[in-house]
């Protein structure tokens, strides 16, 4: 009684935008609750093709609960016109998130077109400046993330180990992707992480929003979660699914009780 219909659809075993119920609170409770977080990379073109937009749109259907758009090589321009076609689309079914692009989080004028950043470890150096050694470049990096992005938007970044979170904590991340924990389109020459350090975080930082990333697929995550997963980060696996809703369906169907 009370619960906001996203949750409450997840408390009954369905999927969160499967009724098309919009995510309320704040946007780390709601990144808290979300079971799959998909890796939407896409192309550099001016703007999103009705199919790709139809297979995001079917995703969150699916249980898909934020999205991270990741366009490597698009300018800021082209970031924020695809954050406006997403958002348009998806309302506030899901958390839209940009990679690697802290301009494109809002529109030039003060208008939010995304939920948060997700900065992965170059990135973040080069932000963080041209002095010191790479984690000290990375903090940097994050901390002025943090400092642009204020309390209230999302900041993730990527991570492989313990030390690496507690770093990243210390500089205002508020959740992480772990990995690659396989072989992944996303990242192919990113050698995999190791499982025991999934566990061994798991268990260090219990409140912490953790999203193994990295060839993520119905057979890969049940490993992921006998370690204590409770989310995953998706891409290929559903985006590129012939019926990415059904694909993310049954992931998602794997964190409920009887998945």
């Amino acid at each position: 009684q009370g619960e906001p219909p996203a949750r409450l659809a997840v408390i009954q075993g369905r999927p969160p935008g499967a009724d098309g119920a919009e995510m309320t609170g704040s946007r780390l409770e709601r990144l808290s609750d979300v079971r799959l977080y998909l890796i939407a990379t896409a192309d550099q073109a001016p703007a999103a093709s009705p199919d790709w937009l139809d297979r995001v749109r079917g995703a969150v259907a699916g249980g898909v609960g934020a999205i991270q758009l990741r366009q490597k090589g698009a300018s800021t321009a082209v970031r924020r016109a695809w954050l406006r076609q997403l958002r348009e689309v998806l309302g506030s079914k899901a958390l839209l998130l940009v990679n690697d692009d802290l301009a494109a989080v809002h529109d030039g004028q003060g208008a939010l077109l995304a939920d948060g950043l997700h900065l992965g470890r170059a990135d973040a150096e080069a932000l963080g400046g041209h002095s010191g050694t790479p984690a000290e470049r990375r903090h940097r990096g994050l901390s002025r993330a943090r400092d642009t992005l204020g309390p209230e938007l999302l900041l993730g970044t990527s991570t492989r180990t313990a030390t690496e979170i507690a770093a990243a904590l210390a500089a205002g991340v508020d959740h992480v992707g772990f990995g690659a924990m396989s072989v992944s389109t996303t990242k192919p020459g990113a050698p995999p992480a190791r499982p025991e350090e999934l566990a061994r975080c798991l268990a260090r930082f219990p409140g912490l929003p953790i999203f193994p990333i990295g060839g993520v697929d119905l057979e890969t995550l049940p490993a992921w979660q006998a370690l204590g997963a409770r989310q995953a980060a998706v891409g290929s696996a559903v985006l590129q699914a012939l019926d990415p809703r059904a694909s993310a369906a049954a992931l998602w169907a794997l964190f409920t009780p009887d998945g």
